[in-house]
């Protein structure tokens, strides 16, 4: 660095990005840790640094996942993560950012965040999530309609195995929506996403019909989980989708509920919003999968395979900011002497 460092970055606002793209889709991509969330923000930015975005796609966003969160502990979406552990995650993934966007010099994405049912049955508790996720970056949060103690990742079948259970609408709106709009409305980047997790146990109808409460209680965003097929999709999103209303969908690879589309298909379909939050893991899983494999028969991992320094150790490194990191201390360093 031969010119004074620089550390303030530039964070897209999610509110305005919607503003400008209502016909265009953004797209949301769960991160299970910082080194992801870097990566996400390389690999999105050097896509359009190639004019490889199609011009379908509004933006993207950087979700923090309950999901995501739980696997990290070695533990199942399964009601095991609460408000200290999101809290912490959503904090990790935007000092991770922000040091992605220091080190390119372009925008960090805006920040969406699960939190479950709230972590707890009073508004009061609903409205500390909100303001803890808040405080560390999240732009977005998410919020469902599940039973809170037994909640599980909604393609799942609940706690036992034997199907979600879900609060009544109306528990839904007065202790879990209302609260977060209105800590919500009293800042100026924040914005709820309310999800209904109804089709599971009372169909398609209840779903849509919940979606219409939740909207009109002040949810701007809007996620009817675990559609079927693809006439549930192209009906939600007939539904909403000409509404100032987000309506969202969510992809899961490998799902037994939700038929998977590509973001130009559900753009298609008239989605705001595609969510892909588990994703990376899936995919990291397939290729961990097979390097335990290879090492654990002796064999070597770099046998056949491209060797270019930049797909391996160099390649992590640049990602993770080794050399950001060496110019900082270079700086300052040389400055002092």
């Amino acid at each position: 660095m031969n010119m004074q460092p620089q550390w303030t970055v530039e964070r897209q606002n999610l509110r305005q990005m919607i503003r400008a793209n209502k016909d265009r889709l953004l797209v949301g991509v769960g991160v299970a840790n910082g080194y992801e969330a870097r990566q996400l923000h390389h690999t999105i930015h050097e896509l359009y640094s190639q004019n490889a975005v199609p011009d379908f796609i509004g933006g993207f966003i950087t979700f923090v996942s309950g999901y995501l969160c739980a696997a990290s502990y070695g533990l199942p979406d399964m009601g095991y993560i609460l408000r200290a552990e999101i809290a912490q995650q959503t904090n990790v993934i935007e000092q991770a950012t922000w040091f992605a966007s220091l080190d390119t010099q372009k925008p960090a994405f805006p920040i969406g965040v699960d939190i479950d049912t709230g972590y707890g049955n009073e508004p009061a508790s609903v409205i500390l999530t909100c303001r803890q996720v808040h405080k560390q970056g999240a732009q977005y949060v998410q919020i469902e309609d599940q039973y809170a103690i037994n909640k599980t990742c909604g393609h799942m079948d609940g706690a036992k195995g034997t199907g979600k259970e879900v609060v009544s609408a109306e528990e839904m709106i007065d202790m879990r929506i209302k609260p977060a709009v209105a800590y919500a409305r009293s800042q100026e980047d924040l914005i709820v996403m309310a999800r209904t997790d109804a089709i599971s146990p009372y169909g398609f109808a209840e779903g849509i019909r919940r979606g219409h409460l939740y909207a009109e209680a002040g949810a701007e965003m809007l996620f009817i989980e675990a559609l079927l097929d693809d006439a549930q999709l192209k009906d939600a999103a007939n539904e909403f989708g000409k509404s100032e209303t987000v309506i969202v969908a969510n992809m899961i690879e490998g799902s037994p509920k939700t038929p998977y589309k590509s973001p130009y298909e559900l753009h298609q379909m008239g989605f705001n919003m595609a969510l892909y939050c588990i994703g990376t893991l899936l995919a990291g899983r397939v290729a961990q999968q097979r390097y335990f494999s290879i090492i654990g028969r002796g064999q070597s991992v770099m046998s056949g395979v491209e060797d270019r320094p930049e797909r391996w150790f160099d390649g992590f490194n640049t990602v993770i900011g080794r050399e950001q990191t060496e110019s900082i201390n270079s700086f300052f360093m040389c400055e002092g002497r």
